[in-house]
């Protein structure tokens, strides 16, 4: 007979996290789509370890000859991951697409995380369904906006990316400060 494990058996209790755990899909899915596109980039750039696209970082392949430190100097090198133009509005670097697509993952890695959990202690402190929907919400246009149409975009600066980063630490500082609000009481702090 199995043992269950978990408060979800006591008929008392609810569904514990219903508001976070609703944003586990739509996260979860974004979050495929942003690994997808780092293995993509790996296979198709053949780099797999690290963003250097040039030939001394990449890993030997089976078979292949093995060339020399005196072999290198007759070889003609490819271009780096990051080249940099100059035009009349000033100077870009263009990233390489395996550069962006594991930035893109790195900074959802980077946030989401923390983000979930902040809400899932704000929801079971009693926290509104309503607010926290809308700031997983508003985290999730944020995460989106920051990639789509920030560092996927032409120099990686479209306006997406000041608008994600603003809407994620906007949403992530409210998740903790309401968070501390609803545990005011346990610190002596009174209504």
């Amino acid at each position: 007979m199995a043992t269950r494990v978990g408060f979800s058996h006591l008929k008392v209790l609810g569904p514990l996290l219903p508001v976070t755990g609703s944003f586990a899909a739509p996260f979860t899915a974004y979050f495929a789509l942003l690994s997808a596109r780092v293995v993509y980039q790996r296979v198709h750039e053949k780099v797999f370890i690290g963003e250097d696209s040039s030939s001394s970082s990449k890993p030997p392949v089976l078979g292949a000859p093995v060339e020399h430190s005196s072999d290198k100097t007759k070889s003609s090198k490819k271009s780096s991951a990051t080249t940099t133009t100059t035009t009349a509005a000033g100077t870009h670097e263009h990233h390489s697409p395996l550069t962006i697509a594991t930035r893109s993952h790195a900074n959802f890695v980077e946030h989401v995380p923390l983000a979930l959990v902040l809400a899932a202690a704000a929801e079971l402190n009693g926290g509104s369904k309503r607010a926290l929907t809308t700031a997983l919400g508003v985290l999730l246009a944020a995460r989106v906006l920051h990639v789509e149409f920030g560092l996927r975009s032409p120099g990686a600066t479209g306006m997406g990316r000041a608008v994600g980063w603003w809407g994620t630490m906007g949403a992530m500082g409210w998740l903790a400060g309401y968070g501390g609000w609803l545990v005011r009481g346990y610190w002596g702090v009174k209504n």
